[in-house]
């Protein structure tokens, strides 16, 4: 029975690990090179001009009415930033941006885009984008968020750790490795 107890137990903290732990990995901010929101690390050549794309993804909400973030950039300058769909925007300090909807817009398949970027980078040296709170925030701490049309704000938690930017450029990026099928796998045991 107390082998029982034990296992429930265990069971039970685990399970509540995994809860706290998947919140975390909700409501995320980052720029990435394409809308579908998969590389947010390139390489860019000198004076030209590319665009990124703020997007929210794995968002908990069913629709979003306002959005906050300030945006910091490290050797890359933004020519151009448009939040989507019919809005208003203050930027009450440099780099920051509050904007409200005129109506919700709806989160579709867990992720929104927020807004277009046009970037360009002066040199080849390593460049990249920090997300933080603005000044003047909507949540108890500092912090990128969001609310959806009920006025209920939440978190967006940059996609990169504490002090990384959310958007690498020319700095090296992980190389994808190459996707097998089981059956390729297997034959390697024959």
């Amino acid at each position: 029975m107390k082998k029982l107890a034990l296992a429930l137990a265990l069971t039970l903290v685990a399970l509540a690990g995994t809860a706290s732990a998947a919140d975390w990995f909700a409501n995320n901010v980052g720029i990435y090179f394409d809308e579908a929101a998969t590389s947010n690390c390139g390489t860019v050549a000198p004076m030209t001009p590319f665009a990124g794309y703020l997007v929210f993804t794995q968002m908990t909400a069913a629709d979003i009415n306002a959005w906050e973030i300030q945006l910091n950039y490290n050797n890359v300058t933004k020519l151009s930033f448009m939040p989507r769909g019919v809005h208003v925007m203050i930027s009450p300090r440099p780099g920051e941006a509050m904007v409200g909807l005129a109506t919700p817009a709806p989160v579709v398949g867990g992720s929104f885009v927020a807004a277009d970027l046009q970037l360009v980078v002066l040199n080849p040296n390593p460049a990249g984008i920090f997300a933080n709170g603005v000044f003047f925030h909507l949540l108890d701490i500092q912090v990128p968020a969001y609310t959806n049309s009920q006025d209920v704000a939440y978190e967006l938690h940059p996609i990169s750790p504490p002090g990384s930017p959310i958007m690498t450029i020319n700095n090296g990026c992980a190389i994808d490795v190459e996707v097998d099928s089981f059956g390729a796998v297997k034959s390697l045991f024959r």
